[in-house]
């Protein structure tokens, strides 16, 4: 869907020019950043700890409550 920013509407992509203005909105791409290498590496640190830790805090969890009832 495009967005046009006069009118604030939304329209079709097929439509080359907002149906209610007739302004032609311009094509955007979304800017991707490249990802930096340690912020990479910090999302794969996080991800390989937290894992873990979480099953292990879960199953602390459930024998706690074995314990308990």
């Amino acid at each position: 869907m495009k967005y046009c920013r006069n009118c604030h509407i939304f329209y079709s992509n097929s439509a080359a020019a907002c149906p209610k203005c007739g302004i032609e909105q311009p094509e955007e791409a979304p800017q991707a950043r490249p990802a930096d290498r340690s912020e990479v590496r910090r999302d794969w640190l996080w991800l390989l700890i937290g894992v873990p830790v979480l099953i292990g805090v879960v199953y602390c969890a459930v024998l706690i409550l074995k314990q308990l009832g």
